[in-house]
């Protein structure tokens, strides 16, 4: 691992950490009471934040090994760009217990799979594509318990 995939690796742990402790802490600021969703989604709404941090990233790299003359990673970027806007999209829908939280579970399930598929084509070469790879996997299998 070069220093610059350990910074990479660092900002996501420090950021997952930080998205945890929100989420789980025990007093919130705003005193919003707990909602049936929250408990309800909750396991599901955590591996779709991950997801998405770890799509976010990896589109990043994509995008900088892209720019570097590296055309490999279309396919890895187009499908993270999609996991982005699936997770972002059941993370709203969850949030407010829609009657669409499972139809948006079951098509985040599908795109998840689709992304991990893409990822697994770079995994062995960019280990942030692996992390993005076993994130959308992990996402997907939540989801698929909910659709």
């Amino acid at each position: 691992m070069n220093r610059k995939e350990f910074i990479r690796n660092a900002t996501v742990g420090v950021a997952t950490v930080g998205i945890v402790s929100a989420l789980s802490a025990q007093e919130h600021k705003h005193n919003m009471p707990a909602t049936k969703s929250n408990k309800k989604y909750s396991k599901a709404l955590m591996s779709a934040i991950h997801c998405k941090l770890a799509a976010e990233i990896c589109l990043s790299h994509c995008i900088e090994e892209m720019g570097k003359g590296d055309k490999t990673l279309l396919g890895c970027a187009t499908s993270t760009r999609e996991t982005i806007a699936i997770c972002d999209s059941f993370i709203q829908i969850a949030s407010q217990d829609s009657k669409f939280t499972k139809k948006t579970a079951g098509l985040c399930a599908e795109i998840c799979k689709n992304c991990a598929a893409e990822c697994k084509k770079h995994a062995e070469h960019h280990a942030i594509c692996k992390e993005c790879m076993d994130s959308c996997l992990s996402c997907a299998k939540e989801m698929a318990a909910l659709s």
